[in-house]
């Protein structure tokens, strides 16, 4: 049995057109849904984060200061943690003198720096 090259290439390009059927088909149909939570502050009274949902960013605030009570509410609604980063966010504010004068003591920088540590939490809905 001869096979044409016209029929060879057909055979090329259904073979061609399935597989990118498939692989569209299985992209559609299985999608992850992720949640990153970031401590922004915690204190005695409360607790503030932002929750990331790859739509909007939303500012929240809740009296229990308790991280794990947070992770605990997150796996309730069907989330899983998967992952905690730690980041360190400084902020220089202030300014530089470029002259000496008495007002500014000598050259003395008013620079006040504030080191925020950072906690994240990458939940994934199960």
């Amino acid at each position: 049995m001869k096979i044409s090259p016209e029929g060879l290439l057909n055979q090329r390009k259904m073979k061609a057109l399935t597989i990118i059927l498939f692989f569209l088909a299985t992209v559609s149909t299985y999608s992850q849904e992720w949640i990153i939570v970031d401590i922004l502050e915690q204190s005695k009274k409360e607790l503030v984060y932002k929750v990331d949902n790859g739509e909007e960013v939303k500012r929240e605030t809740v009296k229990n200061p308790s991280i794990v009570k947070l992770i605990k509410d997150y796996q309730a609604k069907g989330f899983q943690l998967k992952a905690v980063t730690q980041g360190v966010e400084l902020e220089l504010n202030g300014n530089l003198p470029m002259i000496n004068n008495r007002n500014n003591n000598f050259a003395m920088a008013n620079l006040n720096l504030f080191n925020n540590n950072r906690v994240m939490l990458w939940f994934e809905k199960e």
